[in-house]
């Protein structure tokens, strides 16, 4: 049996952190690791993680914030405690920040040693949150993207026990890619010459699919054939929202939430553009896969994301909340066809040569080896 690795997730619902979690923990060498998931039974991302081989062990964690009473949080770490006395694993990895606090409370209680932790960082975050989420307490911290690892160190983390760590993708082979297009238009119920605008993120607020909203009725004036489609989940406040304010822009007919989709692929083929108008990112692994489609990419100057879309050259940047900068740049690329193409064309390029899944595995199994050889 492999060494025994604990990830930590308390949410249950799928978008970009629980996918890369999934796709790590399901690609490690089984001769050597052996993966187990505490995240909350019955949620998707339990169901998942069981299809994809990886041993599962319930577990709530309320989220690591200062309204929460003492016994509250007492109780999320007890539950912690308990399931490391019991699994004694090699080493825990925290799959987002805001669960270190619960397991570096749990380890200093815990009756079965001193356990590495690892804690992913896998959105923007401001130096003074360092503390605040105790990651000058574990013993390595993995940045999803170089802007945050400077955030890290900044906030008082020593430089040797920071490393950025991009998120990757299962390159898939070079056979021709199936037409998703028709089956997508009618879904909308509209003609395929429409031209479809896709952005497939959480649908919450620093998303920003609303300042895409903004941008859309100046994008229709020149494009009336043009269409945003939203893919995310439907059910949030902010969904909600963004229907009542695409009615009020008088645009409703044109924009299209389709809900969580798994897989996003066929969705993203049949894109003619994607676009990101994410306030905050970390990173942005839906861009990368609209890159592997070989889509060009419009996206927000924020966080991790240039470090992903090379501008110019696989896509355009701008400000993050500035909707005429993000019309001015979607009518750029739409009224250039040969361009659009091109830099779809470099965009998979670029995911094959810096976003290799394998890669990524390769990198965290080797950041466990040298941890747990101190």
């Amino acid at each position: 049996m492999g060494r025994r690795i604990l990830y930590v997730h308390g949410i249950g619902d799928i978008g970009g952190a629980e996918r890369d979690l999934l796709a790590v923990a399901g690609r490690l060498d089984r001769t050597e690791w052996e993966p187990h998931l505490a995240c909350p039974p019955g949620s998707p991302l339990d169901a998942e993680a069981t299809r994809a081989g990886i041993s599962v062990q319930p577990l709530v964690l309320t989220p690591w914030r200062k309204w929460y009473s003492p016994f509250v949080r007492s109780s999320s770490i007890a539950r912690l405690r308990g399931l490391f006395e019991r699994l004694r694993p090699a080493l825990v990895h925290i799959n987002d920040m805001w669960w270190a606090p619960h397991a570096v409370a749990a380890r200093e209680r815990a009756r079965s040693g001193r356990i590495p932790i690892v804690a992913h960082v896998r959105q923007e975050i401001e130096p003074e949150k360092i503390r605040r989420y105790a990651l000058e307490r574990v013993d390595r911290v993995i940045a999803i993207s170089h802007q945050v690892e400077e955030a890290v160190k900044s906030g008082g983390v020593a430089t040797e026990r920071v490393q950025t760590l991009y998120s990757g993708l299962e390159l898939t082979s070079s056979a021709p890619r199936a037409d998703y297009r028709p089956a997508l238009c009618k879904r909308l119920q509209c003609p395929e010459s429409d031209v479809l605008l896709g952005t497939v993120a959480n649908l919450f607020p620093r998303k920003g699919q609303d300042v895409m909203l903004r941008a859309l009725p100046a994008i229709l004036e020149v494009i009336p054939s043009a269409r945003y489609v939203m893919v995310g989940d439907d059910r949030t406040d902010y969904a909600r929202e963004l229907y009542a304010q695409a009615a009020g822009l008088h645009i409703a007919g044109r924009v299209h939430i389709v809900g969580f989709q798994d897989p996003v692929r066929p969705f993203l083929e049949a894109f003619d553009l994607y676009v990101h108008p994410a306030l905050m990112e970390g990173f942005g692994i839906a861009i990368v896969e609209a890159m592997a489609a070989g889509k060009a990419v419009i996206a927000t100057r924020t966080g991790g994301i240039p470090e992903v879309v090379e501008e110019g050259r696989t896509g355009l940047l701008v400000q993050p909340g500035d909707p005429a900068q993000l019309r001015d740049a979607v009518l750029q690329v739409l009224q250039n066809p040969e361009r659009r193409n091109a830099m779809g064309a470099q965009g998979a390029e670029r995911v094959r040569e810096r976003f290799d899944l394998a890669a990524t595995v390769a990198a965290t199994e080797t950041l466990y080896r040298r941890l747990l050889q101190g």
